[in-house]
Order: structure tokens, then sequence, then C-alpha cells
């Protein structure tokens, strides 16, 4: 009677806990100090498995022969894996026996459960005999795995008799069958387990069949590439093409349509002498290539994709599915980052079959190929582009149109390859120099991110350099008890109506008020002088400024200085280019203010703001120490503009900014009567689109 052991193995869809494991159970932790790609592409990124799985497979490991325990009858049939030589001992009649040194027992497997049982003996065999050895990956196929041996009709592809089963005996998907005996020259080998994945380290979910189909089977590996094949080699002997030439063409146009040029890599092997763990390029093709095809996927996803592909190669030699093409670009801009390579290649480094190789450059180089860049050269280093195909998460109507995502890409001048470029470089991209020294752009794909002229370079600007207004009130607490201040502000939120007679809101009273109450909680005990531009709305303003602050002894001066066409020489003229441009007023007003447009309408702005100043200064023997003159936007956008150099974020007609409510400027005016200007809010924001 015949003994069976059932020893479940690494292939078992069985994740005992979800904590990190070396090759004999200990635990591991990942990290790396490497950025995401870019922080618009972060939220984007497909995240790879932070820690390995665990399978039983894993807890039946031990480092080397001297750790296996006691063979005793508590363990009879046990099996344990030992990694230092790569293969399994069965604890057989008191002792460990390596399963290469089967003497006396024999190993079977059945859909990834490996079988100890007593040794069958056949009859010797008249006809040769031959024995057939390999590794089977996707990643490695743990032991276990099935292999079966058909024959092949070498004319026309057709499968025949089953000749010879076993299965995988080692981690790195070892197989070897002797004693196969086959009238054919060709046979195919077939392998159903479970397999090592790429982008967790652990062992798959469930199993996947991979196939090879070869003329010289003695040695033939099984993986991706040799299972992708198969159709197109079937269509290519139906053309009665030579069996090995028709191997030869398929695997070329396989690769191909991965973007790997057989030309350039040199003397092609076949692709049953390839192996995803190796020094050479066609070692990493193959492994970029399972990489590819496993993505985010489960066994039957991925398993299927790689039929469908399979299926699609075979009657042209091209893959043509733009929609597959696309989606697993997409996945590998997900992972293109130092970080996300490095958790794949540390994965596959500690399995210790072998030496990982560089498998980067090929994901690297697929996506430019599906999105259609072009390459990416010395004379083209620094472009950046976009993905124009609709199909793609990473799709842009035009450079700027960021609704459908932010990521852009960069010809990097060093690498010399297609990458996600970071918002410096995309969103500064063909800005050149700036305008005029401290210039706010808004950046041309985050456009809600702004970018700072500073010192000859871009750089990203600040919250308050991009809205360039501070705060009222610190500004407030900072004076000298020696220096005089004039904060001369626009009036708070007003209705609809813009007459002399108009008033403020509800809420324009409430934000009024409010500032009065800051001014008197930072210790603004002493009285202000008040003046206002004879407007319902600045008289309003001034007034709950001063209820707010609790102040009642004050009187509330109309000044005409402050009136809000001060800067305004005609305007007839000034409707008239109202009514013209498609941005209004702010626009007329601003473009005046920051390039001297419109000069038959306005006053030189050098000059008026000059005569400005000169009459508000010359009133300071009548004010106070501390003053708030209520004015209108009119007049403070051409001010800032004077007294900011041009730099005042105001430039409406070009950026959509508009000076806010209650902002301003603060004159202040020191002991030695030297004149300091700064801009001025009094809400959250200076500024206003």
């Amino acid at each position: 009677m015949k003994t069976a052991w059932y020893i479940m193995v690494a292939c078992l869809a069985y994740v005992i806990l979800a904590v990190g494991c070396s090759s004999n159970g200990s635990s591991s932790d990942e990290s790396s100090s490497e950025e995401n790609p870019t922080d618009d592409a972060a939220a984007e990124v497909t995240e790879l498995g932070e820690k390995k799985k665990v399978s039983i497979f894993d807890t039946l490991t031990v480092e080397d022969v001297d750790d296996l325990p006691d063979c005793d009858d508590q363990r009879k049939g046990r099996f344990l894996f030992v990694s230092d030589e790569s293969i399994p001992y069965f604890c057989i009649n008191g002792e460990w026996r390596s399963a290469s040194d089967s003497t006396d027992f024999s190993i079977t497997c059945n859909e990834g459960l490996l079988q100890a049982v007593d040794k069958i003996h056949n009859t010797p065999a008249t006809d040769p005999s031959y024995t057939i050895e390999g590794i089977a990956q996707k990643g490695p196929f743990v032991p276990g795995a099935s292999v079966t041996i058909q024959e092949v009709d070498s004319f026309f592809g057709h499968e025949m008799n089953q000749v010879a089963d076993g299965c995988t005996v080692a981690s790195n998907g070892l197989f070897r069958l002797e004693n196969v005996h086959y009238d054919s020259s060709c046979v195919k080998i077939k392998v159903t387990g479970f397999y090592r994945n790429e982008l967790n380290g652990g062992a798959s979910d469930t199993p996947v069949t991979l196939a090879a189909r070869t003329c010289t089977p003695s040695k033939a590996n099984v993986n991706i590439l040799t299972h992708l094949e198969i159709p197109r080699v079937d269509q290519l002997l139906m053309n009665h093409i030579d069996f090995n030439l028709a191997k030869a063409q398929a695997e070329r146009e396989v690769l191909a349509a991965f973007g790997i040029d057989t030309t350039k890599l040199g003397n092609m092997p076949t692709a049953e002498e390839m192996s995803v763990l190796g020094e050479n390029d066609y070692s990493a093709a193959l492994l970029a290539i399972s990489i590819m095809m496993q993505g985010g996927r489960d066994e039957t996803e991925m398993i299927g994709l790689v039929n469908n592909i399979a299926e699609d190669i075979k009657g042209d030699g091209v893959w043509n599915d733009p929609n597959w093409k696309i989606k697993i670009a997409d996945w590998v801009v997900g992972i293109d980052s130092a970080e996300q390579y490095s958790k794949i290649r540390n994965n596959v480094a500690a399995w210790n079959l072998g030496p990982v190789p560089n498998f980067e450059k090929y994901l690297q180089a697929f996506f430019p190929m599906i999105y259609e860049f072009g390459p990416c050269t010395e004379a083209n280093a620094g472009q950046v582009t976009f993905v124009k195909q609709g199909q793609s998460a990473y799709f842009a109507n035009d450079y700027e149109h960021a609704d459908h995502s932010k990521v852009r890409f960069i010809c990097d001048a060093t690498a010399k390859r297609w990458r996600t470029a970071k918002s410096m470089e995309k969103d500064t991209i063909g800005f050149g120099s700036g305008a005029y020294d401290k210039e706010i752009r808004e950046g041309r794909v985050n456009h809600e991110t702004s970018y700072i002229y500073d010192s000859g370079k871009w750089r990203i600007a600040t919250a308050d350099e991009v809205d360039g207004f501070t705060d009222i009130v610190e500004v407030y607490k900072k004076l000298k008890s020696s220096d005089k201040a004039l904060f001369i502000i626009r009036h708070s939120e007003r209705t609809n109506s813009t007459s002399k007679s108009a008033h403020l809101t509800d809420n324009g009273i409430k934000y009024a008020k409010e500032l009065g109450e800051r001014f008197k909680a930072a210790g603004g005990t002493e009285d202000f002088y008040f003046g206002y531009s004879g407007y319902t709305r600045t008289q309003e303003t001034c007034d709950n400024i001063a209820k707010g602050k609790g102040q009642t002894n004050y009187n509330l001066v109309e000044l005409t200085t402050l009136d809000g066409d001060w800067y305004v020489k005609d305007s007839k003229k000034v409707d008239e280019y109202t009514k013209s441009t498609d941005t209004g007023g702010w626009g007329v007003y601003s473009k005046y203010a920051f390039v001297g447009s419109y000069s038959d309408a306005f006053y030189d702005l050098k000059s008026r703001s000059e005569q400005f100043i000169s009459e508000i200064k010359g009133k300071l023997g009548s004010m106070k120490r501390i003053n708030i003159l209520c004015t209108h936007d009119y007049l403070l956008v051409p001010l800032l503009a004077y007294v900011t150099e041009g730099r005042a974020n105001l430039r409406y007609y070009e950026k959509r900014r508009w000076l806010n409510y209650m902002s301003g400027v603060a004159m202040i005016i020191s002991s030695d009567g030297k004149v300091n200007y700064i801009p001025v809010r009094s809400l959250e924001k200076g500024t206003m689109q």
C-alpha cells in the first residue's frame, strides 16, 4: 500500500500575518528616504505592497540543514525548505532526506500540494528516454507546481500525447523530469502552480498556468515570454515557416511589443534560455515584462491579460490594443520613482535566487513609447510635455489644462530619459526671466501654486508673497512709539450699488467693527484720526472701525484727496476704455497703473502719486499718531503700483487679481522723516479674484 504525506507549501493562498518576513521567517522592514517623483503625481502613484506577504511556505523554511528539527514520529512525512540549498527536505524513516536524493520515495504534486509517496518502480523502457529540466518563472514558481510534458507536432504545432509529469522542487522554480519517452522532436511544457510575486515579495494567492513549446527540451525554462509567443508561433507554422524560425520571429515580435529592440541587445537567446534573474539585458527585459503583466492585478486578471495580449499578437505579430497599452503605461508611470522601483528590487533580491537585472530601464522606456513622446536626447533635454491619449488617466486637453491630470513629463537632461516632471519644472517652463524683480506668476499646471521671480530665478512663492499684503494690526503692533502711521485702506464690503450714497452690506459693517476690535485688543487705546472720501460707504467704514475700537471721541474728516477719481484726467475716455474691454474698469485701471496704458485718460502715475503723498503729508499737523483713511480701490491700485515699484500683485488685466475690501497701504513715517510703505490687509487676504 502506498503511504502519502500531503505537505502544504508557499503556493497555498493563505496569509498568516501581514508583516514582513525574510526567507527564514524573521521580521523585516523596508524604508526609503527617496521622495515621490512629484508632489502632484504622488497622489496618483500606484503604491506597491509595503510589506512582504507571509505564506505557510515561509513558516516551513529553515536557513540551513543544521537548523532542521528532529525527524520523529510527530514530524514523519513533514516537509521543510532549506534556503541555503534552495531545496526541500522530507522527514522519511527517522531522517531528513533531500528531494534530490529520493532513492526510496517519490515526490508528486497536485495544484501546489507536494506529496511524498512510496517509491514507484517502473518497468524499464526499451526505447530511448530523456531528461528534461528547467526553471518555471513568473516570479519563480514555488515547490509543488505541477509540470506536464506533451508531445507537439513540429510542422503544425498540434498537441498530442502527454508523456510525463512532475513538479517543481526548489525555490527557484526548478523541475527535473527523468526517463521521459517521446517520439516527436518537440514538446509543450506546462506548469501550474503558485509563484513569487515581484510586487509584494510573497507567494501568489491562487495558481496560474504558464507554458513553453520547444524542440530542444533537454533544458527549457517556462516563463511569460515562452507563454506569450505560443499563439504567434502556431500562426507562423500555419504559414509553413520552420518551427525554429517561427519561434525566433515570434520572440522578437513579442519583445518589440514592449519596446525592446533585440537588434540592440546582441545575440538573442531562445525564450526557454531566459531567466528573470541574471545580469544580462534579456533577463532585465523578461523581468520588466513580468512586472508589467502583474501590475496591480490579481492572478486571474494577470493571466487573463497575458493570454489576451498573446492572442492579439498572434495574427500579425503586433500588439494592437491601445487601451491595454495605455493602462499598463499609466501603471508604470504610477511607480516611476526610485522609491517604488527599489521596493520591487528589494522584493526580488530577498529571494536570494540570483542577481536582479536592470529591469528599471525597460519600464522607464515603455510609457514614453506608448505615449508617443519620441526619444529623449541631448537635443530636447529639458522639454516638458503631456499625455495626449484620451484613454490615459494622465490625459490633458492641452499643456495647461489640469482638469483631468496635473502630471506632466520632462526629458531629464542628466538621465536622458522621460520621467514625471516636478512642480517647478512643469509650472515655470517657458517663463523665462521675470518682467521685474519679485514678479508673481501662477503655475502653468498647478494653477493654485504661485511662483516669484527672486534674485534672477523663479521659486515657489509663500502665501504672504502671493498675497503681497501684511495684516494691518500686525503692522500696527510693530510700530515704534515715535512712528506716525497712516493706514490708507479701501472701504469695507459694499452693496451692488456704486453710487456715492451706496451703503455697506451687513458683512461690511461686521468686518469694519471687527477691525476696530482687533486694534483695541492690540493695545490701541489711543485715539485714532479718521478721514474719508465723502462717500457713504467710506464714512460707514471709518465709523464702524471707531465703534469696534470703542472710540467715541473722534471727528470724521472728509478729504477730497481720497476721491476714487484721483488719477483720472479724462473721465469720458476712462468710460470709453472701460466699455471696450472685457476686463472692465478693473482691467483698465490696473493696466494704467502697471503698464502705463491709456495715458490720454489718466495722469502720469509718478507725478500724480507724489502729489497725493505730498498732500496727505501736508495734513499731518492736524492728524494724530495713528490715522485711518478710508478711500477706494481706483485710487489705491495705482498708488500701490507706484509705492511698490510695480510688485503689488494687482494686475487684474493679466492675473485677474484685484484689491480686496479694507486692504491698502500703510504709510509709516519715522521720527527722522523717512517714509516706508507696506501693503496691508484687514481681512484674510489682501487680494480678490
